[in-house]
């Protein structure tokens, strides 16, 4: 089955190595069981029909809104409908001819994510062998479902000039996906149902960037006859038949085929005035960068600059055997700038001395990776006793030192879950987050549930 992308290692220098866990367990058979257990056409896949809907909920205005509509009856056959605001795509396969129609030009990044997530969650297995994460099981005290992750640490960008990129993939106790997180993909699985022999999410997160929340619901998903007719396609105004392909380049192709000055930096209000920043992007077939993520800085507050500068490069358009192709890269930069109110600087307006940095927003996926101390909370006895299930979400700034700072309860299913999950949840310890080696204070959701056994 051919899929959106090849989630290939393209944006990688040739220097891997896993870091963060001990312990010598191979990924391969966790990740194996994972792909049997989480995804709609791996192992002991039957034929289905599933709709997704994809939107950001915080605003009802938000251009990341899309339809995904699939109808599979084995890799020979199926049929995919993608309807979003700037890009449609219909997609026919049977006998292993396929049928592409587009219209919009360019396939979104983050509509690809949701894609992957939704059909086949780990298409690119490989990746993690490739990168050399090992799986640690986890032993919290804490009420969770997730059994084990998987870290690994590499470079990103050219051999002069690169930055630390991490990789995340964790699973539930039952041997399904919980979350990944890489610079190019991920998603956190959510409100897993069965299906089948499988077990598939019907809800998906991704975190796109500081402040950008969007949520895949499946609205459908069922079983349907084998050697049954699917729908016809819906015709496409303006349909082009040209493969809407993605293909990863390293920072020196994409460097290649750009036509671009060099990144100005402006005056920062507090932090790092010299080191790295990268970035990551996708480009689509006419050579323009159309979407750009924060991976990692020296100084998170140069991030929406080098975002705004990127979202003006124009590339040489790239193709693969002739035919157009978007690309994606991740990038690293070295800055150096100085800070504001210096001699040649501007000054801060209206202010005596610069803000501080705000918390870096973190996925909780990865700020759960890395907990290293963890006390259960204590089940409130009235609800033990009227065996009463529940959860408790809280916004969390977690220090530098890896200590938490503060806790916001957002949803509890009763206050006394809230009381015994702030209780607990105060003295948890994390390794302190790090941008290129300097510690920083994140923010994230912090979830705790209470499971009557």
């Amino acid at each position: 089955m051919r899929f959106f992308v090849r989630l290939g290692l393209g944006f990688l220098i040739a220097s891997l190595s896993s870091v963060g866990f001990a312990g010598n367990d191979s990924p391969n058979e966790t990740i194996n069981k994972a792909q049997t257990l989480s995804s709609l056409t791996g192992s002991h896949a039957q034929p289905f029909h599933m709709l997704l809907r994809i939107a950001e909920p915080s605003n009802p205005n938000s251009p990341y809104q899309a339809t995904v509509e699939e109808f599979w009856e084995s890799p020979r056959s199926w049929q995919r409908v993608i309807v979003s605001k700037e890009f449609r795509q219909n997609i026919s396969v049977k006998d292993k001819v396929e049928t592409e129609q587009n219209n919009g030009g360019y396939y979104p990044l983050w509509l690809r994510r949701f894609v992957t997530a939704a059909i086949d969650p780990l298409e690119d297995s490989v990746f993690w062998s490739r990168v050399s994460a090992r799986v640690v099981k986890t032993t919290n005290a804490a009420p969770s479902e997730r059994s084990s992750c998987a870290r690994a640490q590499f470079k990103i960008g050219t051999t002069a000039v690169n930055n630390d990129a991490f990789a995340v993939i964790c699973f539930n106790s039952d041997g399904t996906l919980d979350s990944v997180v890489r610079p190019d993909y991920s998603m956190e699985f959510h409100d897993l149902q069965p299906f089948g022999k499988k077990r598939i999410a019907h809800t998906y997160v991704d975190f796109l960037e500081p402040g950008t929340k969007l949520v895949g619901t499946v609205e459908t998903l069922e079983p349907i006859e084998k050697g049954r007719p699917f729908p016809g396609m819906m015709e496409i105004e303006n349909a082009s038949s040209v493969p809407a392909a993605s293909s990863k380049i390293g920072q020196d192709s994409f460097e290649g085929l750009a036509q671009h000055s060099a990144m100005v930096w402006p005056p920062v209000q507090s932090g790092n005035t010299s080191g790295k920043l990268s970035m990551y992007v996708s480009v689509d077939r006419d050579g323009k960068v159309r979407e750009a993520y924060p991976l990692n800085s020296d100084n998170a507050g140069l991030q929406a600059a080098a975002r705004d500068q990127l979202l003006k490069w124009r590339l040489k358009p790239a193709a693969n055997q002739g035919v157009p192709v978007q690309v994606e890269s991740g990038l690293t930069f070295e800055f150096t700038t100085v800070q504001e109110g210096a001699i040649g600087a501007p000054a801060p307006q209206n202010s005596s001395e610069a803000p501080a940095m705000k918390p870096i927003v973190v996925s909780p996926a990865v700020v759960s990776s890395m907990l290293t101390k963890s006390y259960a909370p204590v089940y409130p006895q009235a609800l033990k006793i009227a065996r009463i299930s529940g959860k408790v979400e809280m916004d969390a700034v977690i220090g530098r030192n890896g200590q938490i700072v503060s806790l916001t309860p957002k949803y509890s299913t009763d206050p006394e879950f809230t009381k015994a999950a702030i209780t607990a949840v105060q003295h948890w310890a994390y390794k302190p987050y790090l941008l290129n080696g300097s510690p920083v204070e994140v923010q994230t959701v912090i979830t705790v549930k209470f499971n009557v056994q």
